[in-house]
């Protein structure tokens, strides 16, 4: 092989390396993130989630993360918000995720399927195609061309049993297709795509061989609709991103060398904080290796005498190992003991407080539209929102319906609108200084019962 011939292989796999790196690269520094979808968007959990892991991984980044989720939307609904749901927020990178509700659930029956329903698929599939075609495409020209993750649907549980039985509508058989339809967008693109479609439902029939009414579609403890994720769901969306970025998967690493003696004293600053978990979330250590990829706080002791030892961190003891342990490593991320740890869930209850936030103003967002676009009224009329419940009312609607009670709170906290806003904008800022890594105490001493080998 010629020289010149060596050199042109070498750039074209340097290119090759560097376009597959693009495609698969975290958020950088300075990034404005916008997630974009439906109301398992809305619902923000997966965006927290999200936002908590960057946080407390790359604590050194200024990263942006905002919801723009619309409960029940479709693409064609997204084509409306472009304006203030994307361009106002001035993004560098955009999710997009609709499908769950494109796909028009109830043409998709189980049995007694008509030829109707089949034309009114086929007529779902085109228009979703053709929406999701301009919506990428508005989102470039209007926003500035920032760079769009497409999200293959996640699942209709349509094989979860509740009460004994599996769904009467199998339209995540449609979600397949849409997801189909996603990937090779992302392809055409050379954008990158989270397969949550695919994941998600291997794990579902994993999960169901064990327990045939288990699913990741739960909603929550109390009902169950086969359509929201519950936070082990959500848990499993996070990690389908953070493995489509191939996100930085160490806290940190922190080695020293004992020398042979029995106790060993050092301080030191980690780079970053491990991820905290939830007694939800830790489900998630069963169906994939999160722990392994994705939070791995490494703490080595190397040439400790032969015994067993106490780490104290900060004068407090988090665990006793073997000296043969410590100097293979221990994992101290989920070991709620730390400092570490537990400055780390107090960065979560504030990043869910500034989440909690967000969905509030995109509930603001969401209903202010409808009131415009569908009962074309202004919403800051006088009585315009009473008059919205009482025709919710008398068309059968009662206290405790999904509509009602969405124009009851937003008349209770529409008022406090820019408490809120201020709230988002405070929280962030709290976030940014409660993830700041802290010099902390280590100490290792041989514990004083005997130590014997098994």
């Amino acid at each position: 092989m010629t020289k010149n011939t060596c050199d042109k292989m070498r750039t074209l796999t340097a290119a090759i390396l560097a376009a597959f790196s693009a495609l698969s690269a975290p958020f950088k520094d300075g990034d404005r993130v916008v997630f974009f979808g439906d109301s398992i968007t809305h619902g923000g959990r997966y965006g927290e989630y999200v936002n908590l892991f960057y946080a407390t991984r790359y604590p050194e980044r200024n990263i942006w993360f905002s919801n723009s989720g619309w409960s029940g939307a479709r693409a064609e609904q997204g084509l409306w918000s472009i304006e203030d749901d994307i361009v106002a927020k001035k993004p560098t990178v955009v999710t997009v995720m609709f499908g769950m509700n494109d796909i028009n659930r109830d043409v998709w029956p189980r049995t007694n399927d008509t030829p109707a329903f089949a034309e009114w698929r086929k007529s779902a599939i085109r228009t979703y195609d053709l929406r999701m075609d301009e919506l990428v495409r508005r989102v470039r020209d209007e926003a500035g061309n920032p760079e769009i993750i497409y999200f293959t649907p996640s699942p209709y549980d349509q094989t979860c049993l509740v009460n004994g039985k599996p769904s009467d509508i199998i339209c995540n058989d449609g979600l397949a297709i849409l997801a189909d339809h996603v990937r090779s967008w992302a392809e055409r693109d050379k954008a990158m795509c989270v397969d949550l479609q695919k994941t998600m439902v291997a794990i579902n029939a994993e999960m169901q061989k064990k327990d045939p009414s288990a699913s990741l579609v739960r909603g929550s403890p109390t009902w169950f609709d086969r359509v929201h994720p519950g936070p082990l769901g959500h848990t499993v969306m996070l990690y389908e991103i953070l493995k489509t970025q191939e996100a930085e998967g160490l806290v940190d690493e922190i080695e020293r060398d004992a020398g042979g003696a029995d106790a060993l004293s050092f301080t030191c600053t980690e780079k970053a904080l491990p991820f905290p978990m939830t007694a939800e979330m830790r489900g998630v250590l069963d169906l994939v290796p999160f722990e392994r990829d994705f939070n791995r706080e490494i703490l080595r002791i190397k040439n400790l005498k032969e015994g067993r030892y106490a780490v104290k961190i900060d004068g407090v003891e988090v665990g006793t190992w073997t000296a043969a342990e410590l100097a293979e490593g221990v994992n101290l991320a989920l070991n709620e003991k730390t400092p570490q740890y537990r400055q780390a869930a107090e960065a979560a209850n504030i990043c869910q407080r500034l989440w909690s936030g967000e969905r509030m103003l995109r509930d603001f967002a969401t209903r202010r539209r409808w009131m415009k676009m569908h009962y074309k009224v202004d919403p800051d009329a006088p009585g315009a929102v009473e008059g919205i419940i009482e025709k919710l009312l008398g068309d059968g609607k009662d206290e405790i319906s999904y509509d009602v009670k969405t124009y009851r709170d937003y008349l209770k906290n529409w008022p406090r609108h820019a408490e809120f806003e201020a709230a988002v904008v405070k929280d962030r800022a709290a976030l940014t200084e409660a993830v700041r890594p802290r010099q902390h105490r280590f100490e290792i001493t041989a514990c004083k019962t005997p130590y014997t080998k098994d």
